[in-house]
């Protein structure tokens, strides 16, 4: 059967690809592009295709291409409890372009082992082939740069609200534009769970809103540290 690599342009993926590289596997990776991934991802990933054949995939959602533009459409944001954004906005995608019965190799390394689970859905078996060849996350890093290529970013949407408190903060220095559109998508959720007599919810897990984390009133101690101005006009 044949091989999939589920490439998201993180160190794990990016380690994998490498690794069934090193190994002589046959493959072929797949990025979906949902159109909220950080610049920096988008990035790496238009560095690696000029080294490394990459299939890119647009997900099409009722219409929608990107997962903010289906996100502000219907004022929903990616929720940590029901993953409707991962869904449909990339297994979908994939699932359409594959041909089974395949493999799917997921870039999940030995100290996440407890994440992996062996299953078969529509023909598609999920593999773990780092966590099977007991490489870590340090190692992973130490294969990229084997290969002379730059360690990445982790990857993940800028609307994530997986995100660390730290992430949210250096996404409001590096990206303002961004921040601000993920804080309109947090007030658009919450307006639509008032008027539908509904508790509003956060982006982030923690119940905080994204203004309050990045406190930016706070005084901050050195310059560079200080929030550059926003100047998206949203």
């Amino acid at each position: 059967m044949k091989n999939y690599l589920s490439f998201g342009g993180g160190v794990n993926s990016v380690a994998l690809y490498l690794y069934l590289l090193d190994q002589k596997i046959e493959f072929e990776a797949i990025f979906v592009d949902h159109g909220t991934d950080w610049p920096e991802t988008y990035e790496y990933v238009e560095m690696f295709k000029k080294k490394y054949p990459l299939t890119v995939l647009k997900p099409d959602a009722g219409g929608y291409s990107t997962l903010y533009d289906y996100s502000m459409h219907y004022r929903i944001a990616p929720s940590i409890k029901v993953r409707w954004c991962t869904v449909k906005f990339k297994t979908t995608a994939i699932y359409k372009y594959v041909e089974a019965p395949c493999f799917m190799l997921i870039g999940f390394d030995y100290g996440e082992a407890k994440r992996a689970k062996i299953s078969v859905n529509n023909g598609v078996e999920n593999r773990f082939p780092l966590i099977e060849a007991e490489i870590n996350r340090a190692e992973c890093k130490k294969i990229i740069k084997s290969h002379d290529l730059p360690i990445p970013i982790k990857s993940g949407c800028y609307i994530c609200p997986f995100q660390r408190p730290t992430q949210w903060k250096e996404l409001r220095m590096k990206h303002p534009d961004l921040f601000c559109r993920a804080k309109n998508l947090e007030e658009a959720q919450m307006e639509r769970a008032r008027e539908k007599g509904k508790k509003p919810y956060t982006i982030s897990p923690r119940g905080i809103l994204l203004e309050s984390i990045i406190d930016e009133n706070q005084r901050q101690i050195f310059k560079q540290d200080e929030y550059p101005p926003c100047e998206c006009g949203l």
